[in-house]
């Protein structure tokens, strides 16, 4: 899977450890293996002298895989004043591989993209937020067919979220003000564009997603002439209702902005938040505040740590060994023996399994037992680096098209 905004983490020299619950000590896996013969693989989908694959995504309700390709655009005029793109999502059959529909974001004459985000709910809408060169956004909702259901003007340079419940957050960000004051504008909207809350508040939005907002309520600070955020916010949480739940204070020894690798916030399935942050400079420790906003603990990890959600819990990794907690303590611990590669990767599947792509090998392992499902080689998938994984499946961009691989011999997960 490939984006701009993707769940996981990037780290230069890294290995994936891969364990079972009960503090057991797993042995090195092997390389993975090769890949099978192609189940099928599509019509040509994309010029790979132009454009490129940017992201792949299966939707099991649906039977079909998406594809956003981004094709680069040359300044060739007066009228533009630097390259720009012309992105492009296309719907395949995941049984046959036929093309089922094709959308280009941008009107004949009309601004060209210079940014954009994509979410996917999991009836088959796609949202596209687009960034035009003339200073506007929309957002662009597909029904599975193909067809619009909604377009809708948003302010330039909104962020967009998709909630636990499939509900839409438009957060657009005013200032800061000449003592760093930010307000932000909160939209929700259903399936249907349908406006179900509104909400004007001091702060930025620092994550959404599924049962809770975060919201950072404290000025900016300013170094120079840029603004930047304080590292030891106040926090606001809320609901997708725009329901004030708690606010926390963070006390001034302790930093959150950007240390380590993964995200630096997880909200857990229970609404419990996870803050990552280094404390007096020397000590990282992750902190979880309840659904209600209660402290609950605070837990030392190494500096170096790659950090992950499980949803109920989280993983660390840290010199090729991974550790597994619950949010009552530790789990699980091992120890991979493959020799690491320069980036390792850590999202979710398509399926909700847990995904871990080294430098030769994709491993797909059950989130909460971290057994492994699968273990392939992904050479053939370093070219384009845009993949799909759902229930023994692989869909992969080769060579411009779409190519579906049954890693267990059988194509019903997805038929």
């Amino acid at each position: 899977m490939k984006s701009t905004e993707k769940w996981g983490a990037f780290v230069l020299s890294a290995a994936v450890l891969l364990s079972a619950p009960g503090y057991a000590n797993a042995v090195g896996t092997q390389a993975g293996s090769t890949l099978p013969r192609p189940s099928w693989t599509s019509a040509s989908v994309y010029d790979t002298s132009s454009a490129s694959a940017h992201e792949i995504r299966f939707v099991k309700s649906r039977g079909l895989v998406y594809v956003h390709t981004v094709q680069n655009v040359k300044k060739n005029s007066s009228k533009t004043s630097y390259d720009w793109h012309l992105e492009t999502v296309t719907a395949f059959d995941a049984a046959t591989g036929a093309q089922k529909w094709s959308r280009t974001f941008h009107e004949k004459a009309g601004p060209y993209t210079i940014a954009s985000s994509i979410l996917y709910a999991g009836d088959g809408t796609v949202y596209f937020t687009g960034t035009f060169s003339d200073k506007t956004q929309q957002v662009y909702a597909l029904k599975p067919d193909g067809k619009s259901a909604w377009t809708r003007s948003v302010a330039y340079g909104s962020d967009v979220y998709l909630l636990g419940d499939e509900s839409l957050l438009v957060a657009s960000r005013q200032g800061p003000d000449k003592t760093g004051g930010v307000k932000t504008s909160l939209v929700r909207f259903d399936a249907a564009g349908k406006t179900l809350a509104s909400k004007n508040l001091a702060g930025s939005v620092l994550t959404a997603e599924g049962g809770r907002i975060v919201i950072d309520a404290s000025r900016l600070v300013k170094h120079g002439t840029a603004w930047d955020r304080s590292p030891s916010p106040s926090i606001e949480v809320y609901t997708p209702e725009l329901k004030r739940v708690y606010g926390y204070k963070f006390p001034a020894s302790v930093n959150l902005l950007g240390d380590g690798g993964g995200p630096s916030i997880l909200v857990q399935k229970d609404n419990t938040v996870i803050f990552r942050g280094s404390v007096a400079g020397t000590v990282n420790k992750l902190f979880a505040l309840s659904p209600q906003g209660r402290l609950l603990w605070g837990r030392t990890i190494p500096a170096d740590s790659v950090i992950a959600s499980t949803g109920s819990g989280y993983v660390t990794y840290s010199k090729r060994q991974l550790t597994a907690f619950d949010l009552e303590g530790k789990r699980a611990e091992c120890t991979l023996s493959d020799k690491p590669g320069q980036i390792v990767i850590l999202e979710h599947s398509d399926d909700g399994e847990l995904q871990i792509d080294m430098a030769d090998t994709l491993y797909v392992l059950d989130p909460d037992k971290l057994d492994i499902l699968q273990a392939v080689s992904n050479r053939p998938l370093h070219a384009e680096y845009a993949f799909s994984y759902a229930g023994g499946i692989l869909y992969a961009a080769e060579n411009g098209s779409l190519v579906k691989y049954a890693l267990n011999g059988s194509d019903a997960t997805t038929e």
